[in-house]
């Protein structure tokens, strides 16, 4: 009877587990290998949006100018559906529609210019009449600031300028290219709401037919779920942007801040960037209090501010944004954060729509594909 061969000495040795016939990997637990499953998921779709987020920094005027494009197309649809329940042809109610955008948009810009420099001279006066109240009370008022002191001060802040000006030269020249970014972004956006109103149906259908055929009616069905989660979030944000102006305007109307009503529209068109629009407008405000009418008025707007921004950012845009886009309050706020964190003024902008639509995508992934529903 022929013998067993013999294992080679080198050969790999399995180590004992005390039981035979059991492999090494029987002994780890199932809680550890699905822990380890789920964390080797997880890494991938790390990876991958890592990848994809890096992607979209390196094109990010064009990706920000794609997506404000796609929301003020769900602002703008409606009146475009409207139009064209009318017979209007689709090229002309998309122009239509993108021109009145566009007349409303510099009607206001030019509303706010005219009140800026029609009262430009008096903002002046009261610039310096401030200035000098602010002097005499530092020079009779506790401090007992001296006039030689305010000298060296504005020496020393004259040859801080001088020693700078590479630095001050190097700022402006950013300044132009950033300027000359923002033109283009404003043309990208504005072409490309002109076609996503005249052909979004027709772009989404060419996307759709690029999938399998069995995962179309999944994919036509999630986006539909995503867009009416889009449309919910701008409705909910010029909500949140109305009260927020009309707020404002009427603390300005009540304190006679000079320029209150286009403060008011900048209030409104700074909203759509939640928190820190507010914010930033609110600064101006307090500003303009404190020039026209000194520290009382300018501590009265400030409260007033304060306390708008709080119940912005902690009652009205969670509860409004929430109900429209159906994602938890503290979602909202996290994801307005984050954002802020990560693209600044964009990434605020742009960040909760993104996590709203996400959402919804991910709950109709979740439910069966019988009755899926959000």
């Amino acid at each position: 009877m022929p013998s067993a061969p013999s294992t080679p000495a080198d050969a790999p040795r399995l180590p004992d587990t005390g039981v035979p016939g059991r492999r090494p990997v029987d002994s780890v637990s199932w809680g550890v290998r699905v822990a380890a499953e789920w964390s080797a998921r997880l890494a991938l779709i790390a990876l991958a949006g890592y990848l994809v987020l890096r992607a979209l920094i390196q094109v990010r005027l064009v990706a920000f100018a794609f997506l404000v494009a796609m929301l003020l197309t769900a602002l703008l649809y409606p009146l475009m559906a409207s139009l064209r329940a009318r017979g209007v042809h689709r090229s002309l109610s998309a122009l239509l529609v993108l021109l009145l955008a566009v007349t409303a948009l510099g009607l206001v810009g030019w509303f706010v210019t005219a009140q800026v420099t029609s009262n430009a001279e008096s903002l002046t006066g009261q610039l310096t009449t401030a200035g000098n109240h602010i002097r005499g009370w530092l020079t009779s008022g506790p401090l007992h600031i001296r006039d030689d002191q305010f000298a060296n001060l504005t020496k020393n802040v004259t040859d801080a300028i001088g020693r700078n000006q590479g630095t001050l030269a190097s700022g402006l020249f950013a300044t132009a290219s950033t300027a000359v970014e923002a033109v283009g972004g404003i043309l990208l956006t504005t072409f490309s709401t002109f076609f996503l109103l005249r052909d979004g149906p027709l772009i989404w259908s060419w996307l759709v037919g690029l999938f399998p055929a069995p995962a179309r009616g999944d994919v036509r069905a999630a986006g539909g779920l995503g867009w009416q989660t889009l449309s919910g979030y701008v409705r909910g944000i010029v909500v949140v942007a109305l009260a927020d102006a009309v707020s404002v305007t009427v603390v300005l109307l009540v304190v006679r801040v000079p320029l209150a009503i286009p403060l008011g529209v900048l209030v409104f068109l700074a909203a759509f960037i939640p928190l820190v629009g507010l914010t930033v407008i609110g600064a101006l405000c307090v500003l303009l209090a404190l020039i026209s009418h000194g520290p009382g008025a300018a501590l009265v707007v400030l409260v007033s501010i304060v306390l708008l921004v709080q119940a912005e950012g902690h009652l009205l845009h969670p509860l409004v944004m929430s109900r429209a886009v159906r994602i938890h309050p503290l979602a909202v706020v996290l994801a307005v954060t984050a954002g802020t964190l990560v693209g600044g003024i964009q990434g605020a902008l742009i960040a909760v729509p993104v996590v709203a639509v996400l959402h919804t995508l991910g709950r109709y992934l979740r439910a069966p594909r019988s009755h899926a529903a959000v």
